[in-house]
């Protein structure tokens, strides 16, 4: 059947609705923190451990990418539970042997460059969330299967009951002061996490029992060779983006204002992801829907989307919405709101990329051509080292105002190469089998 903006529309907005779930914990756990004994310290921590989590995080992110496009049969789905169970179990560790040795108090201290104060609730909270990437590792595959066979809704609901059991813990939490701030944001997020695996194992159990029972014709079955050539390059592509974290709160600590640019910057960071995730939720569209005839509609509608995300964080930033937000809804002290209008428009063309990037992502996952992915953020990271150190350098600025406009400056610069890159592929042609 030929694709119609309508029918894109359709199958993205369960998949948009999964990842506007996701932003908004951040926002929820910013206004439960900032409620809490010293918010800026706490908000402050939690930005940091929240950034080396995601970064711990990064090889298993893009098993949702990897099982939407590989999961066609029985063994297909057991090559890819298998691995996915032998990088969780890798990664659990990892956190463990991190937060239990001397290496955390180096990352913050010394690579970060973090207050002092800092490090005691940020190692706290890190601990907290060792089960973290493990968790996330196998909702994602399930989810991906899901996308794969169209339960795109029930998609959407597993990550409306995670933001309830996040959001339940928080507030409970808070409400009877259990942990200080950034602890009880960890905790809240490993039990949103924990919801999320287990009601994605239970929607996907009919496709388990279906069609993945089922053995798939030869050329479509998984070596183990295949996939770590397939998903290796996807991987990288996150733990090389995830590095920009630590790089950002390097500048945030080294401009001006650093307490109040670190408090400030995940509370900005969630607002703009608020508007970017709905961008993000396309890569797995496309990689879906490519294949369908009038598949040019896809790209159109990237471009359309984002533009209405890019054009409402704009005026987020330009009117009242942004007092609303910061200083009502996020609870933010007045010296903190005063400071948030700049850096946000700075990092309003992101929700336009995000859809960009994503689309762009799609064809070339498509045309198993993945490593030109890592290339992508390679471009990115590089862009985003080197405009920092001019930034810092050169202009006498709060270190979010810096971070922000550095970020979508890199940003840029990997949607230009990639779109170097599809313009060159064909993907129409029949793509290599495992």
């Amino acid at each position: 059947m030929p694709l119609t903006q309508r029918f894109v529309l359709r199958f993205w907005l369960p998949l948009a609705l999964m990842w506007v779930m996701m932003a908004l914990e951040q926002p929820i756990l910013a206004a439960v923190i900032a409620r809490l004994p010293h918010p800026k310290e706490q908000l402050a921590a939690f930005g940091i451990t929240f950034g080396l989590a995601l970064l711990i995080e990064g090889p298993i992110i893009m098993l949702l990418t990897a099982s939407t496009a590989l999961a066609k049969g029985r063994q297909s789905y057991q090559q890819l539970l298998r691995f996915t169970t032998l990088v969780s179990l890798f990664i659990t560790l990892l956190h463990l042997l991190i937060v239990l040795t001397p290496t955390y108090a180096f990352l913050v201290r010394v690579l970060i460059g973090a207050p002092e104060a800092l490090v005691a609730p940020s190692r706290q909270t890190f601990l907290v969330m060792f089960l973290w990437s493990a968790l996330v590792a196998y909702r994602r595959l399930w989810q991906g299967v899901m996308i794969r066979y169209g339960y795109t809704d029930q998609v959407g609901l597993t990550m409306i009951l995670r933001l309830i059991a996040t959001a339940t813990v928080a507030i409970v939490g808070g409400y009877f002061h259990i942990l200080p701030g950034a602890p009880l944001a960890g905790m809240a997020l490993i039990a949103g996490v924990f919801t999320g695996a287990v009601v994605s194992y239970y929607y996907a159990r009919p496709i388990l029992r279906g069609p993945l029972s089922q053995l798939e014709p030869a050329s479509d079955r998984l070596s183990l060779r295949y996939l770590i050539r397939f998903y290796v390059p996807l991987a990288m592509t996150n733990v090389i983006n995830f590095i920009g974290q630590p790089i950002l709160a390097f500048g945030l600590s080294r401009g001006r204002f650093p307490i109040e640019s670190l408090a400030l910057w995940p509370v900005l960071n969630s607002l703009a992801f608020l508007f970017r995730s709905i961008g993000f939720a396309y890569q797995e569209v496309v990689i879906a829907l490519l294949h369908r005839p009038n598949a040019t509609v896809l790209r159109r509608f990237a471009w359309t989307a984002g533009g209405v995300a890019g054009l409402a964080l704009v005026v987020v930033s330009l009117t009242p919405l942004n007092t609303l937000w910061y200083g009502k809804i996020s609870g933010l002290t007045a010296d903190l709101v005063a400071l948030s209008s700049w850096p946000t428009l700075l990092i309003a063309p992101t929700a336009l990329l995000a859809f960009v990037v994503s689309w762009q992502r799609g064809v070339i996952v498509v045309a198993r051509r993945t490593r030109l992915i890592t290339l992508g953020v390679m471009v990115n990271i590089g862009v985003l080292v080197l405009a920092m150190m001019a930034g810092l350098q050169w202009l006498h600025l709060p270190g979010i105002e810096i971070a922000a406009g550095v970020f979508t400056l890199a940003v840029i610069s990997e949607s230009l190469f990639l779109g170097s890159q599809t313009r060159v592929l064909t993907v129409r042609k029949t793509v290599t089998q495992p």
